[in-house]
């Protein structure tokens, strides 16, 4: 989760954590928390999409993909962060990594098996190193 505290104007928000659900409640917020369907922005200026396919199926944060031993393709959409490196994270660890254009707007692409990875998540870096973004994981089964 992330959060800001903060006393000072125009801070609130930085960072944040975005939540997929079904609808604006607290239910449908919490219920959205407890299964892992969100991920923490240093700011609303940074946009992430992120998803994992196989065979026309599709799986988002927090989602589980079942994909009967095929080839999956997973998929960061980010947005707002300028040089940015965008790096995939499996239960071995970081997998591969890749750079966004100077323009902070680009897809990154990469492949994988549930034999080689249980997981995947990724990571939205500064070109100095600070983190922008971070996702909970898509699980593979």
């Amino acid at each position: 989760m992330g959060n800001s505290d903060t006393h000072l104007e125009g801070q609130i928000g930085i960072p944040h954590t975005v939540v997929f659900a079904e609808e604006l409640s607290t239910e449908a917020i919490l219920a959205g928390i407890r299964s892992g369907r969100s991920w923490i922005a240093e700011s609303a200026a940074v946009e992430v999409s992120f998803t994992a396919d196989v065979e026309s199926r599709v799986a988002g944060v927090g989602e589980r993909l079942a994909t009967h031993g095929r080839e999956v393709e997973v998929r960061a959409a980010v947005q707002g962060v300028p040089a940015a490196t965008v790096s995939f994270h499996t239960d071995r660890g970081k997998a591969h990594r890749a750079s966004l254009p100077a323009d902070g707007a680009g897809v990154v692409r990469w492949h994988t098996t549930a034999e080689d990875s249980a997981f995947v998540r990724i990571e939205v870096r500064h070109p100095d190193g600070p983190v922008a973004a971070l996702t909970n994981p898509i699980i593979l089964t």
